[in-house]
């Protein structure tokens, strides 16, 4: 008989991408971080929306979404235009900036930003239960005040999430044309890390894809495979040759 224990870390998060689940072990083990990066553009914040709203609707799971760059009101009327409509603000929250302000008397004079967000995400967890959180992005978190010691920080946040069994998404966002995907060490400290990025096809075109470059505990394929959002659904393919 399989143990209580053993049962709730083989539960997973589904991506909800139609093609990529099969290829990751069902989805992301509940509990884990996720580390979601690529240069601007490349649909980061609207994958993890994709991922937030289909297990708030499908799923029943309690889901916040903390913007720090982009306002509430702006991320809902991308949630509309995208089909990610309607949703249950209960079940999914999203929190920007200027919601963290207003509830955090300490957020305008130079605290330790990760601090905040982990007395935020404190509160929420008891008051309303939460399940899966998405930060977007850690390159902002970085740029709103300096850290002394980044890899510490780090660190220690990973732990408080790790602590209260949410599974998270971390935006981190790469320079147009970067390679490098790690300032403070976070891929090495995520359980599982996923690259998006643009593949020049012939002279004019583009076309997105989506690697797994790592998911602990779990058999996945490490390839690139074209990701492609069309009426408000994502899939993952085989790359289209030129």
């Amino acid at each position: 008989m399989v143990s209580q224990v053993k049962m709730v870390q083989q539960r997973r998060i589904k991506t909800y991408v139609e093609g990529l689940d099969e290829k990751i072990g069902g989805g992301i083990r509940e509990g884990h971080i996720i580390l979601i990066f690529g240069s601007p553009g490349t649909m980061k914040s609207t994958l993890c929306l994709n991922i937030l709203w289909n297990n708030s609707t499908k799923e029943n799971k309690k889901c916040l979404y903390i913007t720090l760059e982009e306002e509430k009101e702006s991320l809902i009327e991308s949630m509309r235009e995208l089909g990610f409509w309607p949703y249950q603000e209960e079940k999914l929250v999203i929190s920007d900036i200027a919601g963290l302000r207003l509830e955090h008397a300490e957020a305008d004079k130079g605290r330790d930003w990760f601090r905040i967000l982990e007395d935020y995400i404190k509160k929420r967890y008891d008051e309303h239960g939460l399940d899966i959180l998405v930060i977007d992005s850690l390159n902002a978190i970085f740029s709103l005040d300096k850290i002394d010691n980044p890899r510490r920080q780090l660190f220690h946040f990973f732990g408080f999430i790790r602590k209260l069994g949410i599974t998270a998404f971390i935006i981190s966002e790469l320079h147009p044309g970067g390679e490098e995907i790690s300032a403070y060490g976070e891929d090495f400290l995520a359980d599982g890390t996923f690259a998006l990025k643009f593949h020049q096809m012939g002279e004019a075109d583009y076309q997105l894809r989506i690697r797994c470059m790592k998911l602990r505990h779990s058999k996945v394929d490490h390839g690139y495979m074209a990701l492609i959002f069309r009426d408000g659904m994502f899939s993952a393919t085989p790359p289209i040759s030129e």
